[in-house]
């Protein structure tokens, strides 16, 4: 991790604004003092509390045996014109929206290096872990893609992270770092000279091995063994005869030259008859687990998390990985492990993001009406629960938005979203082995489908995040976020913050250069109830008004009276 200045973890200041008014005697008009009091906010009944103690031990490898069932991508740019590196050149929407460009000018400026993503202090690249499903070194990485682990296969076969079979973390990591060194491609990463560090978490061309093919497994290993043992029992024993046959040998023609030989011979003797032993290499029970959809768990991506931050060293974590279940029990021991393993990474400095996720399968909307009930449920109580944005008293949780500006249709909505960012029609890195293209689609068989999803918006912030700590190295980690989320385009909500956006849409330029409260020791906003000449809550003096109005009606009385005397006279007058 990159050096910082100002080492003590100051995190981010929770106080409320509480009013109390004091009345005091007889209370003049326009005057209600009153007095602004601070304390800590309660914890949102959505966030559960923390339990440290349950961080895992990182194992280093995969919790289970798992099995290839799928091919890994090839290119997606074969025969597919609209797809070439050479036919994308524009700006993906994406990055005009957030004006990366401006932020790339002002941090280039800035730099004594003179580079985007890097320490100031050092000159080194600050580290982005990319927990996916692998990340395929691409030309536009310039060999900034570092092996951090695999969890998937074990011995090696994952390339230690450097293997993506799903292509889903290599066009994820594109985004934040991606260089393609070209100004002719339109396409560029948030922070493209950082050092990408790849650790191979989860795939769906992966799952967990069945007890049939694990049974299958050993019984082929069984016989490849006995296989392996029954020839090297035929060549010892073919050697073995080999030297009684050259001992025979010597001895008649020792025989020969033994005058006082009478045809005298040597026994033959026998083989011994010992074999190699045939080792069942042990038969335990398998895992007694249904077979999953895909390779990884919770667990498992919180031991990468432990290896990201004790053995790497990041600065930053991204995480475009997300498990949904129903908000009808409590937490579970594996996600337990992971809030824990978030907090151990925030505690040391390390700046999470995660992507809120994306409806779907298990992942049911939170703000669409229950289909028993036709209800809306309460924000404050989701029907579903995402995780790893459920912690996000720890992460940055992303939520996706489209073209429009809008929040996108898939994103998954709830009060733990803590920004969004784009998160549709994606350009990014050709994840095929050995291709320097770029992409804006995925084939499903011959069906191109544009590249979207909250996995995409998550890699804009982590990135930011990134160029805020290059720029900000005074600020802790909790800090960064804190800055990301106050300098967002806040929607027009109570507090500024919902569940579809959270704080609002990530404003690069006002992460980099805003003066905020905390930079000049100022006092953080509070809501504070100004005196001013209202009336107080008694309401006004009413004697004036009691005074106007008795002092009008009496003078239209004696009007009346006038009126009524005068005609009585005239009428008289008439009659005479």
């Amino acid at each position: 991790m990159g050096c910082r200045v100002g080492t003590a973890r100051r995190g981010s200041i929770k106080a409320a604004a509480v009013t109390l008014a004091a009345f005091f005697g007889a209370v003049g008009p326009g005057i209600s003092p009153l007095i602004a009091v601070a304390q800590d906010e309660p914890r949102p009944p959505w966030a559960p509390p923390t339990n440290v103690a349950s961080k895992p031990k990182d194992s280093g490898g995969p919790d289970t045996e798992y099995l290839k069932r799928v091919e890994c991508v090839t290119t997606a740019t074969k025969g597919h014109q609209q797809v070439e590196a050479d036919v994308i050149k524009d700006i993906p929407w994406g990055q005009a929206h957030l004006r990366l460009s401006e932020a790339h000018d002002y941090v280039r400026a800035k730099s004594r290096h003179g580079k985007i993503g890097v320490d100031e202090a050092s000159g080194k690249p600050l580290k982005v872990a990319v927990i996916d499903t692998g990340v395929t070194p691409h030309a536009f990485f310039q060999g900034r893609v570092k092996a951090g682990g695999d969890y998937v296969q074990k011995n090696g076969e994952g390339e230690d992270g450097l293997l993506d079979c799903d292509g889903h973390g290599t066009q994820v990591a594109g985004i934040i770092g991606g260089n393609p060194n070209n100004p002719d491609v339109g396409f560029i990463g948030v922070a493209p000279d950082i050092e990408i560090i790849s650790i191979r978490q989860s795939s769906q061309n992966y799952s967990e091995k069945t007890e049939e093919e694990i049974e299958q497994e050993r019984k082929e290993a069984t016989a490849k063994r006995k296989q392996a043992a029954d020839e090297a029992r035929r060549k010892r024993e073919a050697a073995e005869a080999q030297k009684r046959i050259d001992d025979l040998k010597r001895e008649v023609e020792r025989s020969k030259n033994d005058d006082d030989s009478n045809g005298g011979s040597a026994a033959a003797g026998s083989p011994d008859g010992r074999t190699a032993p045939g080792q069942d290499g042990g038969q335990g029970d398998p895992r007694a687990q249904g077979n999953s959809s895909g390779a990884g768990n919770q667990e498992t991506l919180a031991e990468a998390i432990v290896r990201a931050v004790d053995k790497h060293k990041v600065d930053v974590i991204n995480m475009s990985v997300d498990a949904c279940r129903p908000n009808s029990t409590g937490r579970t021991s594996q996600e337990a492990k992971l809030q824990a393993a978030i907090r151990h990474a925030v505690d040391e400095d390390v700046v999470v993001v995660a992507a809120a996720g994306n409806k779907g399968g298990s992942c049911q909307q939170n703000d669409t009406p229950a289909e028993d009930t036709g209800l809306m449920p309460d924000p404050n109580n989701p029907r579903t629960i995402v995780t790893p944005p459920w912690f996000s008293d720890d992460l940055l949780a992303v939520a996706a938005i489209d073209e429009s500006g809008s929040v996108a249709d898939f994103s998954m909505r709830g009060p733990w979203v803590s920004v969004a960012a784009p998160g549709t029609k994606i350009i990014s890195l050709d994840p095929a082995r050995g291709s320097s293209a770029l992409v804006n689609v995925m084939f499903n068989g011959e069906s191109a489908e544009h590249i979207q999803g909250t996995s995409f918006a998550s890699p804009y912030v982590a990135g930011l995040a990134a160029l805020v700590r290059q720029l900000h190295p005074d600020l802790d980690a909790r800090e960064v976020m804190e800055r990301i989320k106050t300098t967002a385009q806040h929607p027009g909500a109570t507090g500024g913050h919902d569940q579809f956006i959270g704080y609002g849409v990530i404003d690069p330029m006002a992460a980099l250069t805003a003066t905020l409260p905390s930079d000049i020791g100022a006092d953080t906003a509070e809501d504070i109830a100004l005196p001013s000449d209202m009336p107080p809550p008694g309401g006004p003096d009413k004697t004036p008004m009691i005074v106007a109005l008795a002092g009008s009606g009496g003078a239209i009385g004696a009007l009346g009276i006038t009126l009524f005397v005068v005609h009585t006279i005239r009428r008289n007058r008439t009659a005479e």
